[in-house]
């Protein structure tokens, strides 16, 4: 992998390495690595694992983050033999990759370090590892293009990708003033030192970072958006919070609502406003907390009572085991909490572009879910049906018809007896076209007892609930009704 840059060479910038002479700042690795050892090339696996060895200890170091990365720049320059090592990282707000840390250091020398903003075909195919152990074969075009030094001359450029979770965070560039060939044992050691410090860095950004949660804000902001051109920002970005983005995920957008209780004499009582807000921040943290556990590599971002949510699916090919675990949540915290939580759960998103499809989708499923349920539930967008045709109408027009009307009238008999069960009769028997047989098994009542029910419905209606004509307004009817009746607002 050899290429060339006219300009100042590696001679003359005083950085040719000289085997057994430290550079400033090394002195803190050379109880780890003696000059013996850094003037042998890697060829066995037992030097292997002496590297990983002092390469782990390093990680483990309670040390800040300017420093981890000196640290790693020299390990590689030792282990690796070569002239020069410069450490990169993504920066978040535009995308693109700026130096952190050099061995030896570039401080004092006339170097011209330039960002470098690297297109989406390059950005995959550093993320692409197809085998395990083997770092990017790179052409002389991509290497230029990975090449922050613009006035250095050399002859050998090795790019070694930092990537967490399938997406890159960084680079270590390490260049040679010789024409340099690497062989199969320094690529794994090269690999393994960037998979173990990929992650030390990714935790340690997160660990470092005062403005997390409004780091995590930005992002839902920008990747809800829908701006163009920042899509390689976005993987990065997701990638140094821990989330892969090139796997499926869904939207899932959580509300918490305060769930009257009872006395225990039938009188309803809530509770008091000081109490609230612990009880949802409580509830808030554990929701957070079970889905880190079962979903690891997602993305939540806590606004007021809601929790927006990205979670991976790679695992689960057809959503159900998001949905089945969502219900079980809800239902928890409504039975242990006394807090009534519901979800919206949007289709899958493969692209940057599906994201801000995907959060309308979770929107409208938690806004209509919450209407239809007065328990504490979960819907997906794609279980909504028609109320998703019905819901703006319901809420915003307030005239009433012949078919609401009628509507109502079996409304107002079932809250006057109890276990009448008229309303909900007729939205079934609406549904599987007046077929008696197969309305009766579904409510689980004798045929004898559904047609007494009818009766008893037409006896309330004054138009005829088996004409055909009026089959689909009642039912349209029903569903307004149950949208613009629900006591929980969207």
């Amino acid at each position: 992998m050899a290429t060339s840059a006219r300009g100042i060479t590696l001679a003359e910038l005083g950085l040719v390495h000289a085997p057994g002479v430290s550079t400033p700042g090394e002195s803190s690795l050379q109880s780890q690595i003696s000059p013996n050892q850094a003037t042998e090339t890697v060829q066995s696996t037992q030097q292997l694992y002496d590297i990983l060895q002092r390469l782990i200890t390093m990680l483990s170091t309670a040390q800040p983050l300017d420093e981890l990365l000196r640290s790693l720049a020299i390990l590689t320059q030792q282990a690796t033999l070569m002239d020069l090592c410069i450490l990169m990282l993504l920066d978040h707000s535009n995308g693109q990759m700026t130096m952190q840390a050099s061995s030896p250091d570039l401080g004092e020398h006339a170097v011209n370090v330039v960002p470098l903003k690297v297109d989406q075909r390059l950005w995959g195919k550093l993320c692409d590892i197809k085998i395990p152990g083997q770092l990017p074969v790179l052409n002389v075009h991509e290497q230029e293009q990975l090449n922050p030094l613009k006035n250095v001359q050399f002859e050998t450029l090795l790019v070694i990708p930092l990537i967490a979770h399938g997406g890159c965070i960084g680079l270590i560039n390490c260049y040679s003033s010789k024409c340099r060939d690497i062989s199969a044992e320094e690529e794994l050691m090269l690999s393994a030192i960037a998979m173990q410090a990929s992650l030390a860095i990714q935790n340690r950004l997160l660990t470092d970072m005062p403005v997390h949660g409004n780091f995590v804000t930005m992002f839902f902001d920008d990747l809800l958006s829908g701006k163009h051109n920042i899509e390689e920002s976005l993987r990065g970005r997701a990638a140094s919070l821990g989330c892969d983005l090139s796997t499926p995920h869904a939207m899932v957008m959580l509300a918490i609502l305060q769930m009257p209780e009872s006395n225990g004499h039938g009188e309803v009582i809530s509770e008091t406003a000081e109490n609230q807000p612990g009880a949802f921040r409580r509830v808030m943290k554990l929701t957070k907390r079970r889905i880190q556990e079962n979903y690891p590599g997602s993305l939540l971002d806590e606004r007021e009572n809601i929790l927006y949510c990205i979670l991976p699916l790679d695992k689960d090919i057809t959503g159900g085991g998001l949905k089945t675990w969502l219900d079980a949540h809800v239902s928890q915290v409504e039975r242990e909490q006394h807090i009534l939580m519901f979800a919206g759960v949007s289709n899958f998103c493969h692209e940057i572009g599906d994201y801000q499809r995907g959060f309308a989708e979770a929107k409208e499923a938690l806004q209509i879910g919450q209407r239809l349920s007065k328990e504490a539930s979960s819907t997906h967008f794609n279980d909504l049906g028609v109320y998703r045709y019905l819901y703006t109408f319901a809420l915003s027009n307030n005239l009433r018809d012949h078919y609401l009307e009628q509507i109502s009238a079996i409304a107002r008999y079932d809250q006057g007896r109890k276990r009448s069960e008229l309303l909900d009769t007729l939205e079934l028997y609406l549904e599987h076209g007046g077929n008696i047989k197969d309305t009766s098994e579904l409510l689980g009542v004798h045929r004898n007892t559904l047609t007494q029910r009818i009766e008893r419905i037409q006896s309330l209606c004054t138009i005829n609930v088996d004409q055909y004509r009026n089959r689909l307004p009642l039912l349209v009817a029903i569903k307004i009704h149950r949208l613009r009746e629900s006591g929980i607002v969207g």
